[in-house]
């Protein structure tokens, strides 16, 4: 029966541990960033047009309450607040769909405003959900470089 021998398998267990250490929470952030990078340009494009304020105040931000060193959080979504004088409060009416009331002109009681005006839903016309759904894979993909690449640079420390 042959015999095998071999040396540095430890060195190799504790290279492959000090690996796990160093690629860590800033690799897996980077990554994390990669893809919700991909997710908000696709957001932008699908946001309406109409203003342009919805559009202009799309953004990603890390959110480091709920990010651990195995998980990174960025959230892709709209200002809720005035920004330079404009405020895409609407964002969510949007996305989801609303109801219309118009506004109840001087010299009528609200109940004649509501038995006369129409009430209108204008509809959904959802923009962050379907630009998820069509660049996951996208985002993933943007992810997965972004990691290998920076596995491959901690590596290149160790040759």
């Amino acid at each position: 029966m042959a015999q095998m021998e071999t040396d540095g398998v430890d060195d190799l267990i504790a290279l492959f541990d000090s690996l796990a250490d160093e690629v860590g929470e800033s690799a897996l952030r980077s990554a994390a960033n990669a893809g919700a990078t991909v997710i908000k340009a696709e957001v932008i494009a699908r946001a309406p047009r109409d203003k342009g304020i919805l559009a202009d105040n799309i953004y990603q931000k890390h959110i480091p309450e709920i990010s651990t060193e195995t998980s990174q959080t960025y959230h892709v979504s709209w200002r809720k607040k005035v920004r330079d004088g404009k405020s895409p409060y609407y964002g969510a009416w949007v996305e989801y769909g609303h109801w219309y009331v118009p506004p109840k002109p001087d010299g009528i009681t609200w109940k004649r405003h509501r038995v006369a005006t129409k009430v209108l839903y204008v509809p959904a016309h959802p923009f962050l959900r379907p630009a998820y759904e069509a660049k996951k894979g996208a985002a993933l993909a943007a992810m997965q470089a972004k990691l290998k690449e920076n596995v491959k640079a901690i590596l290149e420390k160790y040759r």
